[in-house]
């Protein structure tokens, strides 16, 4: 199904994990976490600001997910992710990203989702907070249950306000995400939202960091593989010192295994230094 609607407008692509060729692929399950496989779907390439949902196959739930440009696209720096979220029933992840800033992006770009997903774990659950009105920084708790899974959504953005940090506490108890106002433009009304996908402590649970540089580059990405043994449930980022002017591009899963990360200077640059961190869930 396709629909546009939205700034500029917003295209969506919505597949199931069924469909391959093309649509849709699934990876070949891991050993760990039981049932683990990566659905991914692509969006072809226009001037539009886009949505992508991968579907998780049936009798499987999603554990975290991700979206990032194609490699090599003229749109870095000029497009930013604003949703990274798996879904609350359980049945798949979306991505959406959209030209950022007051002037639109003239070339075409696209875009790739890709889902988690996994049998099943005791009490899985999918919890959200939003903040208020033009709230940065939104937290939401697993309370007594570990996080396996993260994401987050700017509402009402429309491509003036991104997704700056998406990362799990250090304990795994909860999820906190940035919303950050790009460079150039006055955004009103917009909030953010976090998202935690919760269990009761998988076997072999352990969050891995990958911790950039500070550095004044036009591009930064990072790479994190798990432990050996493990697979990774989810992926998350965080800019650090972007102040708005450094665009979050990509959040990939490979190998079922690894978290990549990718971040771009704005279309003019920015002078000043900036890191980029990469985060991973892993289990077994």
């Amino acid at each position: 199904m396709r629909v546009t609607r939205g700034r500029g407008a917003l295209t969506a692509v919505v597949s199931t994990a069924a469909v391959v060729a093309g649509l849709g692929w699934a990876a070949p399950a891991l050993a760990t976490p039981a049932g683990l496989e990566t659905v991914i779907q692509s969006v072809g390439e226009s001037s539009v600001d886009k949505s992508a949902l991968a579907s998780c196959p049936a009798g499987k739930v999603v554990t975290g997910g991700g979206g990032f440009l194609p490699a090599g696209s003229s749109a870095a720096g000029k497009v930013a992710l604003d949703r990274l979220e798996p879904l609350a029933n359980g049945t798949g992840f979306i991505a959406t990203m959209r030209e950022a800033g007051p002037v639109n992006f003239a070339g075409d770009w696209g875009l790739q989702t890709l889902a988690q997903c996994a049998t099943a774990p005791a009490g899985y659950q999918v919890v959200t907070a939003t903040g208020a009105v033009g709230t940065e920084y939104v937290t939401a708790s697993c309370g007594t249950k570990k996080v396996i899974g993260m994401g987050g959504r700017i509402n009402s953005g429309l491509g003036d306000v991104v997704l700056d940090q998406v990362v799990p506490s250090f304990d795994l108890t909860s999820v906190t995400v940035r919303a950050v106002a790009v460079q150039g433009t006055a955004p009103a009304g917009w909030s953010a939202t976090s998202i935690a996908v919760c269990a009761t402590a998988p076997a072999g649970l352990e969050r891995v960091v990958a911790t950039g540089t500070s550095a004044s580059n036009s591009s930064d990405s990072g790479l994190r593989a798990c432990p050996a043994g493990k697979g990774l449930y989810s992926a998350g980022a965080d800019i650090n010192a972007g102040n708005g002017q450094v665009l979050l591009t990509g959040i990939n899963i490979t190998g079922g295994n690894t978290a990549r990360v990718r971040a771009d200077e704005d279309a003019d640059g920015f002078a000043g230094s900036w890191s980029l961190n990469a985060y991973g869930i892993c289990g077994s």
